[in-house]
């Protein structure tokens, strides 16, 4: 087959270069037909970072792999063999079945095994492993590699959201990725397949890259989905999807659902109108929205009832509300096909289409919306502006009061945290803002750089990241609240330390710029202003009730010990009338705090009294 590469090679002389270059690596790579895939979805965590405790308590996320799901049906419809592999699932699921913790060496001799008995047994020609977020990013190097100490000549090809913002990185930290499959690869990645069966000519080659003598190059010129193309439910093989929400986390209302409800996710259009400077989504889906056919995603659903017995869906979409009059029409279709599901946005909502659209979240709520989160990011209209934000601070008080409509309805808010040049005076903006706009609540993150995106070039050139720096830490994606209370549960229990410094960088002067160490400390006051301070004054019972199911749920799953949670849901059970929890949770708080220093110190400096608990007797 090599022969035949090198004689199309001179037939197109006249060809793109790169195309060139490309077209002969393959012939090198691929010496064979490709006719059976193997599709991996490696472990989302990396291995010596997952605490056993934590997976116990579904902590982690548990999405099934609904990318793989869509490649695996669209080579199916070219006659290809596809199987799917999910380690992160077949990783967990081992880990809740055991009753003692593992260690990460025994972690990774689960996902070894599975792996190399896979690869026995289905002797794919190919390799194709997914990663979306960068703190997969090492579990996907180990996985290329280990994949090519058992077999040194099968070709592996990475591909994902994370990949395509660092193509360069990914390849040239893992030799043993041969290819990267960038943007949507619905159909690029099939047209590649085609390629190697001499199905297709070298011209329908895009959206690939690789290394050659050491230098990245790439075919960048995309085939994007039509919204046509899009008409295709996910085809997930063997794969049970009704078991994922019983290991792990899909979207981020889990308290405010139906309790056991089984979940699954599921994409209605793809991309997003606005530009925003942090985000990724412009980069992997290109500009523009396009949307499925409403038959085609409410059949999915269907589909997903029928077949897997579930009754919640999270939406995958950047932009839910884009096309209202399909997005109404979708909502309603739902409604009327009485489906039995209830749904949720958790990858948020643009404030300003939800505001200048209020139909859209009438049906909505008549469709089975049970939570919905909101891009907001700052309070600062100079800092809006700079990151290109498609809402502005009218937009938000305008939903803060159109939501008080939908108390069903569980809202949160995206609110971040150091942005380049941010002041703290901008900080107490964003946090103004969200008290007054008092959604439910509010997952207050660190600006997390993503590559290729406008933000992360920005930080470069202000010599505040290193360029081809990577987060793989994860932590810009889990709510402080719940990651510092776990990182400090980890030091506590390691008897590091029992206490840390810590002061109000809000009593500095606020045109101060706050530095890292600042803004570490800063989670805490802010998650305490925007989340907690207000249910001192707060006596609506739907609202007391929303606060009963997410304090719970932070108390004794999302974390473990954690004080303030305890406190106020003390307080909330209170004003409930339910005297004999709030004193059970009384009897917690003061137990924790007289355990540590750490939570003591933090009681102080937030100047938290346990003087309205006094009223509530010990059980």
């Amino acid at each position: 087959m090599l022969t035949a590469w090198i004689i199309m090679n001179q037939r197109t002389n006249n060809g793109n270069s790169a195309e060139l270059k490309i077209e002969e690596k393959i012939g090198r790579v691929f010496r064979t037909k490709c006719q059976s895939l193997l599709l991996i979805n490696p472990l989302q965590v990396d291995e010596d970072k997952i605490d056993y405790e934590i997976a116990k308590r579904k902590r982690y996320y548990m999405y099934p792999p609904y990318s793989l799901a869509l490649l695996s049906a669209r080579l199916q419809q070219y006659n290809y063999k596809v199987k799917i592999l999910d380690l992160n699932f077949e990783v967990f699921d081992a880990l809740h079945k055991k009753s003692e913790p593992i260690d990460e060496s025994e972690i990774a001799f689960i996902w070894k095994e599975i792996l190399s008995n896979t690869l026995l047994n289905f002797q794919p020609d190919m390799v194709g492993i997914t990663c979306t977020f960068t703190m997969g990013h090492e579990m996907m190097l180990k996985t290329s590699s280990f994949i090519k100490e058992k077999k040194s000549d099968l070709p592996i090809v990475a591909g994902g959201v994370h990949v395509t913002n660092a193509p360069e990185i990914v390849l040239k930290e893992c030799k043993s990725i041969d290819f990267v499959s960038l943007y949507e690869s619905d159909l690029s990645f099939c047209k590649m397949i085609n390629f190697i069966n001499q199905k297709n000519s070298r011209e329908k080659l895009s959206q690939i890259g690789t290394l050659i003598g050491g230098n990245y190059v790439a075919i960048d010129w995309r085939t994007p989905p039509s919204a046509t193309d899009l008409n295709i439910i996910p085809d997930y093989g063997e794969l049970d999807v009704s078991q994922y929400s019983n290991l792990g986390e899909i979207g981020t209302f889990r308290y405010w659902r139906p309790e056991d409800s089984l979940s699954s996710p599921i994409l209605s259009n793809r991309g997003c109108r606005a530009k925003c400077s942090f985000c990724s989504v412009a980069n992997f889906n290109g500009k523009g929205v396009r949307g499925r056919s409403v038959e085609s995603v409410v059949d999915e659903i269907e589909h997903l009832s029928q077949e897997y017995g579930i009754q919640h869906i999270t939406w995958l979409d950047d932009d839910l509300f884009f096309d209202p009059k399909r997005t109404y029409h979708l909502f309603d279709t739902i409604a009327k096909r009485n489906l039995g599901i209830t749904w949720d946005a958790s990858n948020g909502v643009i404030a300003s289409a939800a505001v200048v659209h209020p139909e859209l979240l009438d049906v909505a709520s008549k469709s089975g919306c049970i939570g919905m989160y909101f891009g907001i990011e700052s309070g600062s209209n100079q800092i809006l502006r700079e990151i290109h934000k498609p809402s502005g601070k009218k937009h938000f008080f305008q939903l803060g009061e159109i939501m008080e409509n939908y108390p069903q309805i569980f809202t949160r808010g995206f609110l971040i945290i150091g942005f380049p040049n941010e002041t703290l005076s901008q900080i107490k903006e964003t946090i103004d803002l969200a008290v007054t706009m008092n959604l439910d609540w509010y997952t207050v993150q660190l600006l997390t750089p993503l590559p290729s995106t406008e933000i992360y070039n920005q930080m470069v050139d202000m010599d505040l990241i290193e360029n081809g720096s990577l987060n793989t830490e994860g932590e810009g994606f889990t709510m402080f609240s719940v990651r510092e209370s776990e990182k400090q549960r980890r030091r506590e229990s390691q008897n590091k330390f029992k206490s840390s410094k810590l002061s109000n960088p809000l009593n500095l002067d606020l045109n101060t710029i706050p530095s890292k160490a600042e803004l570490d400390d800063l989670w805490l006051f802010a998650d305490y202003e925007v989340n907690y301070k207000k249910i001192f004054n707060e006596y609506n019972p739907i609202k007391l009730k929303k606060m009963q199911c997410f304090l719970k749920d932070i108390s004794d799953r999302m974390t473990l010990e954690h004080p303030i949670s305890n406190f106020f849901l003390s307080l909330v059970e209170s004003k409930l009338g339910n005297f004999s929890e709030a004193s059970k949770r009384k009897k917690l708080v003061v137990a924790y705090l007289s355990q540590s220093n750490y939570w003591d110190s933090r009681f102080k400096l937030l100047d938290i009294s346990l003087d309205p608990l006094q009223q509530i007797p010990f059980p």
